[in-house]
């Protein structure tokens, strides 16, 4: 029953972090955009219930996350993230008695699997950074889009200058996420690596895997 309960918790986790977050950056540009183009007045939904208001907009923001989500990871074609190969030699050049076991070369995706058959709550670590990463690749689409917002804005007027600077701005955020999210990515690898090393007879399961990349 506790594992049922933990796999429903890491989902929701998840989901707040991948969808949910981001979501919530890209309502807030779109309600701006429309807000600008007078199809909707900003001050008329604060007469709406508190309580209708703060669940239709965790209901949006979630939706947005998921209908941006396949955009959003089109940046990785921009800036892709580090090799998993990357992570095995940093973890090996760590841990040096792990140079020759057979898991290190083992396909990440089953690495992940097997921590989650092996320690859930420690798996849940890993969960929990790769949806870091995902939130943060996520909103740096959203900056991507603020920052068009904003350069529109600068080019059409009013309060150019500001504009300007919050495009400056929504660059830098987008550049600084990005780069995170390849950051806690790679940590999610060494992590998963890590636990791995105490997971009895793991090399004799990948014993006969071929090195992997994912």
């Amino acid at each position: 029953m506790s594992g049922r309960q933990f796999v429903t918790f890491a989902v929701g986790i998840f989901d707040l972090f991948s969808f949910a977050v981001p979501g919530a950056v890209q309502l807030s540009l779109l309600v701006y955009v429309l807000d600008r183009l007078g199809i909707l007045h900003v001050a008329a939904l604060t007469s709406a219930p508190g309580a209708l208001l703060v669940a239709g907009a965790v209901v949006a923001s979630y939706l947005l996350g998921h209908l941006f989500h396949p955009l959003a990871a089109l940046l990785e074609r921009v800036r892709p993230r580090r090799d998993a190969e990357e992570a095995r030699q940093e973890f090996v050049a760590q841990v040096p008695q792990a140079r020759d076991r057979a898991y290190v070369q083992a396909n990440p995706v089953l690495l992940v699997a097997a921590a989650e058959l092996h320690d859930k709550d420690a798996a849940g670590e890993i969960v929990r950074m790769r949806a870091q990463s995902v939130m943060l690749r996520n909103i740096a689409f959203a900056f991507t889009l603020a920052s068009v917002v904003a350069l529109v804005q600068t080019a059409t007027g009013p309060h150019r200058m500001v504009a300007a600077g919050a495009a400056a701005l929504a660059v830098l955020g987008a550049a600084g996420a990005l780069g995170s999210s390849r950051k806690v990515w790679h940590m999610s690898r060494m992590k998963t690596l890590e636990i791995c090393y105490w997971i009895p007879d793991i090399d004799q399961t990948f014993a006969a895997e071929a090195p992997a990349a994912g």
